[in-house]
């Protein structure tokens, strides 16, 4: 089984009531943390290398603790869907262009839908500045951060990361 971490008693009350008033980067972080992701998929998700201080942070303040990962990609139940959620490189290098204003249009779409149109507005920007696939792929890890701000959009993550990766 490969590492992950998981969120302590404080780490879920913290969640819930922000009572330590932790910064931004580790709430964020903090609130991916679930026991199932890998520390792989958290850097994906976190869109840096750099995520063994705030873990650190987190560790040391008693918010999570390392398990054993429970959606190990050895295992065959969790492996197609692990995979095809978080691996951009299994995207086929060329598109249909109406597939390019389809994934624009869904990725704007969702953001709206999850947080209103007045917030995201910078990613919403560039998403629509985007005119390749390629580019368009460099805003997915962003987006994915801002699916997982909002808890009615990681119920449904792998329903969206699915008819994303349809089109992206």
């Amino acid at each position: 089984m490969m590492l992950a971490y998981a969120k302590t008693a404080k780490g879920v009350a913290e969640v819930e009531t922000r009572a330590d008033r932790l910064k931004p980067a580790l709430r964020r972080l903090l609130i991916m943390v679930d026991g199932k992701k890998p520390l792989e998929i958290l850097k994906s998700l976190i869109g840096s290398d750099t995520i063994e201080e705030p873990l650190t942070q987190l560790i040391d303040g008693g918010y999570i603790e390392p398990v054993e990962a429970a959606n190990d990609p050895a295992s065959p139940q969790t492996a197609p869907a692990a995979a095809q959620s978080f691996d951009l490189a299994s995207l086929p290098e060329t598109r249909d262009p109406k597939a390019l204003d389809k994934a624009r249009n869904f990725m704007i779409n969702t953001l709206k839908h999850f947080h209103g149109p007045y917030t995201k507005l910078d990613l919403m920007r560039q998403v629509q500045a985007s005119e390749s696939h390629a580019e368009l792929r460099t805003h997915y890890a962003d987006w994915l951060r801002c699916m997982h701000e909002s808890i009615m959009a990681e119920r449904r993550l792998d329903e969206l990361n699915r008819q994303l990766f349809d089109v992206l």
